[in-house]
């Protein structure tokens, strides 16, 4: 069942009339082989990308997906933990280099 999350989750997506290209679904799974994440990491990283970025954006999925597998983001709770931890630490050093 496990194995299936991300190909359900790109389904779901289908159903409520976004679809990704095959070129989006390439590049997906390129990245979830280079990162060596898992499916669920794959989809929450696609889940935020989309939601984020209201579009499938390559790069910033790519970072996502490298930085949830180094950090052992494992659910979507943690995941928008970590970008907000990662948001206030950008937003701590821009007002330290201009203040």
């Amino acid at each position: 069942m496990a194995a299936n999350i991300l190909e359900d989750y790109v389904a779901w997506l289908a159903s409520k009339g976004f679809r990704l290209s095959d070129g989006d679904l390439h590049f997906i799974d390129f990245g979830k082989h280079y990162t060596e994440a898992t499916e669920s990491q794959v989809k929450i990283a696609l889940e935020v990308t989309l939601v984020k970025q209201l579009s499938f954006d390559a790069s910033y999925f790519i970072a996502l997906l490298e930085s949830f597998v180094q950090e052992g983001v494992r659910s979507k709770k943690r995941a928008y933990e970590w970008l907000d931890h990662l948001q206030s630490s950008r937003e701590m050093n821009q007002s330290c280099i201009v203040g």
